[in-house]
């Protein structure tokens, strides 16, 4: 039956604007939720992407020092050997002015 054999048209125009509205309500609602959930899904992709690139930043960081630690463990055993140079020069050295009082004595 239609609006337009029915007994009472108004009530039943009514009655379909009610349906479709509730139909019309009801895929807003679902639109709403599923743009709700793509927002949320942005959200998780930008924080896992800044995550990433945080991380890839860390370990560039990371082996940056890696590499400043390494020169600096060189350079300290570099200093190391230069010490112990300068000690056997210094020995040397002070056994010879010792033999040289020892013979002005």
């Amino acid at each position: 039956m239609t609006i337009f054999t029915s007994r009472d048209p108004a009530s039943r125009a009514a009655g379909e604007l009610a349906l479709i509205t509730a139909g019309i309500v009801g895929s807003l609602g679902d639109a709403h939720a599923a743009g709700l959930q793509a927002a949320e899904e942005r959200r998780e992709k930008r924080a896992a992407y800044r995550y990433a690139c945080e991380l890839a930043e860390a370990r560039g960081r990371a082996d940056e020092l890696g590499r400043v630690a390494i020169r600096a463990v060189r350079h300290v055993a570099a200093l190391e050997a230069e010490v112990r140079r300068l000690c056997i020069a210094l020995e040397q050295r002070q056994a010879h002015i010792d033999r040289l009082r020892g013979a002005a004595a």
